[in-house]
């Protein structure tokens, strides 16, 4: 799902997720064990599927939200909708860094998960069983910012950039930018800090020279005077689920896309009600002008194309970022094949689900087809 501008808002919870530098590749166990604690405080049973034993009774499932951002805007609608209730799934989303979330996928603590693109990449190469289910967009992007004076992409060069994780997603989607201008994709020091709001914290205060930001934190950019130096793209951030699990709980998982599919549909297909979801979710209200501004702004720039209800999942999305990734694990990244499954999107589309979404709901914004969904 790229990140396309918009403009200021402040979610103090963002402010106070957790991170800090972290060595490249490392899966740190203490990590796994912060996001399992998190868990267990929510007093949601386990992090994959747990039956109650009752017939008809819900899959329940913890769903760690690693990115506080507008792009989230859809999935917290159809979590506050009632989109998983009605398939019979019992969501909840405890905040979580990017780093956390990707241990917790090693350790098994979670069946199901949006996740960065290169940190898929990066645990498909160390052989931990995941499988992508599911893409709302053919690739992700953030905005690259640097301190107050910077003239060009190429005064970075040596700079510290900071990134929510190492690995992840706006990391390597600064090493391709880098090298589309002719700069070696090693040319900066990338340090890990936790979030999006943790990257703008510190930017701000010069902690570090850099960073790369998504929507509303480029708009507070703008506001402060940082210098944008341009727009970078990476891999899809996809819908990943544990492969164990997922052959285990084949239903959950087709209920969980069409959840996902139903409830972005209708998110982007009524406007208002998505604008109050999204307030709630970034700590704006609608009712004041200036945050109703920057709501506007913000749900209009995940629209279709930009951002699609969930389709299909395409290993040549994933392949040009494959070089970005260390060279000890090159080897395991050609072939991408097994990494996606679109059975369950098939299935649904040869049932006419997404026809249906469209006669319900009516046609996405900027008349995108239901063949443009499944891409």
């Amino acid at each position: 799902m790229r990140e396309p501008h918009a403009p200021d808002a402040t979610p103090p919870r963002a402010a106070r997720l957790p991170g800090g530098p972290r060595a490249r590749g490392a899966l740190a166990l203490a990590a796994a064990g912060a996001l399992s604690a998190l868990l267990a405080g929510c007093g949601s049973g386990s992090a994959a599927s747990d039956h109650t034993g009752a017939k008809g009774s819900a899959t329940r499932l913890t769903v760690p939200t690693a990115s506080v951002s507008a792009a989230q805007g859809a999935f917290q609608y159809t979590l506050k909708k009632g989109f998983f209730r009605g398939n019979g799934l019992s969501v909840t989303t405890p905040l979580s860094a990017e780093g956390q979330l990707k241990a917790a996928f090693v350790a098994g603590s979670v069946a199901f998960d949006q996740l960065a693109g290169g940190d898929v990449l990066d645990l498909y190469a160390k052989h931990v069983p995941i499988t992508t289910i599911g893409c709302v967009a053919k690739n992700n992007g953030y905005y690259v910012y640097a301190r107050k004076g910077t003239s060009s992409l190429a005064a970075l060069k040596g700079s510290t950039v900071g990134v929510p994780s190492l690995g992840g997603a706006p990391q390597v989607a600064l090493q391709a930018y880098l090298r589309s201008k002719g700069l070696a994709p090693d040319a900066v020091k990338f340090v890990a800090l936790g979030s999006i709001p943790n990257v703008l914290t510190a930017l701000t205060s010069g902690k570090v020279d850099s960073g790369l930001l998504s929507t509303p934190f480029n708009f507070r950019a703008d506001k402060a005077g940082l210098a944008k130096l341009g727009y970078a793209l990476g891999p899809p951030s996809p819908y990943v689920v544990s492969t164990d699990w997922a052959k285990k709980n084949p239903e959950a998982v087709t209920a969980i896309l069409k959840s996902l599919a139903e409830g972005a549909w209708s998110y982007q297909t009524h406007k208002a009600d998505g604008v109050k979801t999204l307030g709630a979710f970034l700590h704006l209200d609608p009712a004041e002008p200036a945050d109703a501004a920057t709501l506007g702004k913000s749900f209009d720039a995940y629209l279709p194309p930009v951002q699609a209800p969930v389709g299909r999942c395409d290993t040549a999305d994933f392949a040009p970022y494959v070089r970005y990734q260390p060279a000890a694990q090159q080897a395991a990244l050609k072939n991408l094949t097994p990494l996606v499954d679109n059975s369950y999107v098939n299935a649904l589309a040869k049932q006419g689900f997404y026809q249906g979404l469209q006669k319900t709901y009516g046609p996405l914004p900027k008349n995108t087809t239901v063949a443009q969904v499944l891409r």
